[in-house]
């Protein structure tokens, strides 16, 4: 009965590309079906694994430009997702590399982000570091949503997120609790895996302590962002929820009735 209360539209598609250990598709499957493809062999979760540079523009490539090389994903051409969420590896502008490595040695993946999400969907997602070169990202960190760590990320999408207010932070290790995060995932050690599994709102499940520490993008940062997706493409596919509550009584009844309907005749 529930599947017939629930409606009959399209399950929206989703596409979650350069997703190491895939945490978030979690959250990205509250939204609709999602299909992942990693960035190496060290997948844990069914998918087709791609090298990290296994699709990355060369420095004279032109992404606007049709290439005669295909960099396209193992996946039918006619195949168009609603959404993409892409997470092109953020080595190049991490701080943790400025300190301790060359930019230089490593590849702007942005580009190729970009072409697979024109090829392959109609909305996307391009999650990166804020230093890196996104254009008009909407900007997020755990101030805005309550959270005892900072973990700064921007965000490049072809629809519209609203930026969220900066709340003042409640808690905190230092002398002034307002403003000083919990901890960092720089110290990731601190704290356990199911702390930062919490804190980033996922089940701890397989994953690695300092994946889910310094990788994993907050539960509360997509939920933000696909909430701003889910009403453009609930938009532009017709549906209209204004009469679901009574739609969905007149269903019930209907099925109420034809139960007892049922019972009756079976108990004459």
């Amino acid at each position: 009965m529930s599947s017939e209360l629930e409606g009959s539209e399209d399950v929206p598609k989703i596409l979650h590309v350069f997703a190491d250990y895939g945490t978030e598709s979690e959250i990205l499957s509250w939204y609709g079906d999602v299909v992942r493809i990693g960035i190496d062999a060290r997948d844990l979760n069914d998918s087709e694994p791609i090298t990290a540079d296994a699709h990355v523009l060369k420095e004279d490539d032109n992404e606007d430009e049709d290439e005669d090389e295909d960099r396209g994903l193992p996946i039918k051409d006619d195949v168009i997702f609603d959404l993409g969420v892409f997470h092109p590896v953020c080595s190049k502008w991490a701080a943790t590399t400025s300190i301790s490595g060359d930019p230089d040695d490593h590849v702007n993946m942005i580009p190729s982000a970009r072409y697979l999400a024109d090829k392959y969907t109609d909305h996307y997602v391009i999650e990166n570091v804020p230093k890196a070169p996104l254009r008009d990202p909407v900007v997020l960190n755990g101030k805005m949503f309550g959270l005892p760590i900072e973990y700064e990320r921007a965000f490049e999408t072809n629809f519209h997120v609203p930026q969220p207010p900066q709340y003042k932070r409640f808690w905190g290790r230092g002398e002034d609790e307002s403003e000083t995060a919990e901890t960092s995932s720089f110290f990731f050690t601190e704290r356990s895996r199911k702390w930062w599994a919490s804190v980033k709102g996922y089940l701890p499940g397989d994953y690695p302590k300092q994946h889910l520490a310094k990788n994993t993008i907050p539960a509360p940062y997509f939920h933000h962002i696909l909430r701003a997706w889910l009403r453009l493409y609930e938009d532009e596919n017709g549906i209209d929820y204004s009469d679901y509550d009574e739609r969905m009584e007149v269903r019930r009844r209907v099925e109420a009735n034809r139960t007892l309907g049922e019972y009756g005749s079976e108990s004459v």
